[in-house]
């Protein structure tokens, strides 16, 4: 829910209950209002029959369209003393038409004379006045719930402008471009607030990325050349005079030395990849790519005594950059031929909706999930570095592609879905008809 309408909700939770509070207030402001100008009205229509008594006349039964009641008493109150009295009138009880009557006696003294004198007069009634306010609430209501709605939107868009415009920026904000992010500025002290936190914390993440970019391709760089060093002292160690103990210490060595090469090379191109430094520009085909590094690896499958079936289909183009193509393919296959058993075979299937690789193996001696984590390994393999699935993972996951790992039967599978296939379910559903004709098979 926007925040826009978090408000527009709020207001008419008020809003809804303010108004029977204030209709109440209201109603016994009018109805004390209207009893007091009775209430005066019939106080001077007392003292108007008090002056015509005064001068020796007689009152008539109504005066100023009030009916009056003069009655002869023996004993008198004080002429500030006045008696109300408020009650309803029913005139027809088959008609209901009650009417409500006020009431106010006063007591005059003329000649030595005492006289009760009271007068009445017919006013608006609770129910009317209840009827009145209802029909104008309602109205009330409804205008105020318009123009909340209405304006809400409208409002918003010129108060929220200042967040609306940091969110868009934060939207596009990104480390390569290594620019600092410059803010709208606003007289919104909280925006402001904001605003001045996001600045630092983009700030920070620039400058944290520019030096972190900076130490990878430092000790990338700098550890090559030892490394090419050591290489070389060994390779001269070799060449020497050494018994069968020293030439086997030197094998590891170098070994060694290569492996850490290779995890050299492939940290800095995680890092790479985490960085968002390979971006996809156009659509390459995916099949020519699967071709030539099935061609390229015939002759390690062929050695290893692996036997090899590939179903390429010709027209699959993926939008990938070309040099991730091959860094994919590469660690798929590789790993495949790794992993596998003696006399075993690997199956390379690639089609529009995905590329599956299949290989026999022994079962993974880890969780399944963490397969494709850094320095995680399905099985202790003595060659691997346990970062090539971890490379291909990053690479499926810049590029929108779905990654799949399953194990059954001693067949690993592993499916990448390329983008535009919708149903993943559908997906996993084939692999588990496939892996079930291979193991009919």
């Amino acid at each position: 829910m926007k925040l826009v309408d978090r408000f527009t909700l709020w207001f008419l939770g008020v809003t809804l209950l303010i108004i029977p509070i204030n209709s109440f207030i209201t109603y016994m402001s009018i109805k004390s209002e209207i009893d007091k100008a009775a209430v005066e009205r019939l106080k001077h229509v007392n003292q108007r029959v008090g002056e015509v008594l005064e001068k020796g006349q007689e009152p008539g039964e109504y005066t100023q369209g009030c009916r009056i009641k003069v009655v002869p008493v023996g004993d008198t109150k004080p002429a500030d003393y006045y008696e109300i009295t408020d009650r309803d009138v029913t005139h027809d009880p088959d008609l209901k038409d009650n009417d409500r009557k006020i009431t106010v006696t006063s007591w005059h003294t003329v000649n030595g004379q005492h006289y009760k004198i009271t007068s009445g007069d017919y006013v608006t009634r609770s129910e009317q006045i209840l009827a009145g306010l209802r029909i104008s609430i309602i109205a009330k209501l409804l205008i105020l719930i318009a123009l909340v709605v209405l304006t809400a939107r409208l409002a918003s868009r010129i108060v929220l402008a200042p967040f609306y415009s940091t969110l868009k920026k934060l939207q596009h904000f990104n480390l390569k471009a290594k620019k600092k992010l410059s803010l709208r500025p606003t007289r919104t002290k909280e925006f402001s607030e904001l605003n001045t936190y996001v600045g630092k914390m983009t700030d920070k993440a620039v400058d944290d990325y520019i030096s972190l970019k900076e130490f990878a391709e430092n000790a990338s760089h700098e550890l090559q050349t030892p490394l090419a060093i050591i290489r070389s002292k060994l390779e001269l160690l070799s060449e020497s005079d050494i018994r069968g103990e020293q030439a086997v210490l030197i094998s590891d060595m170098q070994n060694s030395v290569d492996k850490l090469t290779h995890i050299n090379r492939s940290l800095v191109l995680l890092s790479r990849l985490e960085n968002n430094e390979y971006e996809s520009k156009e659509e390459v085909s995916f099949s020519k790519y699967a071709k030539e590094a099935m061609g390229t690896f015939e002759d390690l499958i062929t050695l290893k005594g692996l036997r090899l079936s590939c179903r390429i289909a010709d027209d699959v183009d993926v939008k990938l950059h070309a040099a991730l193509v091959d860094i994919l393919l590469n660690n798929l296959i590789s790993n495949a031929i790794r992993h596998n058993i003696p006399n075993g075979r690997i199956e390379v299937v690639l089609d529009r909706d995905c590329l599956r690789i299949i290989n026999t193996g022994v079962p993974p001696t880890g969780d399944p999930e963490e397969m494709f984590q850094r320095f995680k390994k399905g099985t202790q393999c003595n060659h691997s570095i346990g970062i090539g699935l971890s490379i291909v993972k990053q690479i499926c996951d810049i590029n929108s592609f779905q990654i799949r790992y399953q194990f059954a039967s001693g067949l690993h599978v592993i499916t990448i879905a390329f983008p535009g296939v919708s149903n993943s379910s559908k997906l996993l559903q084939n692999d588990e008809r496939y892996l079930h004709e291979k193991i009919q098979l």
